[in-house]
């Protein structure tokens, strides 16, 4: 059996059944007890209020859709990208029986392997760290509600001390903070396209149902910020 076989066997039993490895940071702030008391405490804050609430669902959903956007910008990358695409064909070599592959066919097949491995496993931790930002975009908010500190300055500090508790890799740490920081604004910059920022940012701005909301009449957003409708567009980037 080839090397590169063993290490995609071992990647796909990562992403897909490997609960320890495969979102652990993520698994690690959904089990923090902090993190989980002012959850706790914002659904309770928010009771009556007739806005946009900030509770975990609202979270979730920034997680999901923000994945879920750069999923498909990355696949309409591939299907514009030859070599990519020449890439995919590798990857559809024929592997349950490769004792009658020559050297060289065996070398091309170890190379694809190996390349779609390590797509699969930056990938997983790519997610990971989507969903950990994205759950502590708005962590900030009981903060806010008590002492008047904008969330955003509030969530920085809360997110930091969260991120350190559960190990959170340093090289991840300041674009997460800089998100926490920033995503509040509604307009993307047209520079940013592409990067985390403006994933989470627009997941946060089309997670709102506006034209379903009750409180659109008195809402602060105006009519152009509010969404009237689901965005259905693919691309989101181009």
């Amino acid at each position: 059996m080839l090397k590169a076989r063993r290490v995609k066997s071992g990647i796909a039993k990562m992403c897909k059944t490997g609960k320890e490895r495969f979102m652990k940071f993520t698994e690690k702030l959904l089990k923090h007890p902090e993190f989980l008391r002012l959850q706790k405490r914002v659904q309770q804050m928010e009771q009556e209020r007739i806005y946009c609430h900030h509770e975990l669902s609202h979270a979730l959903d920034v997680c999901r859709m923000a994945w879920m956007m750069y999923l498909e910008d990355r696949i309409q990358e591939n299907l514009r990208d030859r070599s990519v695409a020449g890439t995919k064909n590798d990857f559809r070599i024929e592997t349950k029986n490769d004792s009658g592959l020559d050297a060289v066919s065996k070398n091309k097949l170890e190379t694809a392997e190996s390349r779609k491995a390590e797509y699969v496993a930056n990938l997983c931790e790519k997610k990971d760290q989507f969903y950990v930002t994205g759950l502590l975009h708005d962590i900030g908010r009981v903060a806010q509600y008590e002492t008047g500190e904008h969330h955003s300055e509030a969530g920085m500090r809360i997110a930091e001390q969260l991120l350190s508790e559960i190990g959170y890799p340093v090289e991840w740490l300041k674009e997460t903070l800089q998100i926490v920081g920033v995503h509040h604004g509604r307009e993307e910059e047209k520079d940013e396209s592409g990067t985390m920022e403006y994933y989470i940012r627009r997941a946060d701005h089309l997670s709102r149902n506006c034209f379903l909301c009750d409180a659109a009449d008195s809402c602060k957003w105006s009519d152009a910020e509010r969404n009237q409708t689901i965005i259905w567009s693919v691309s989101y980037t181009h």
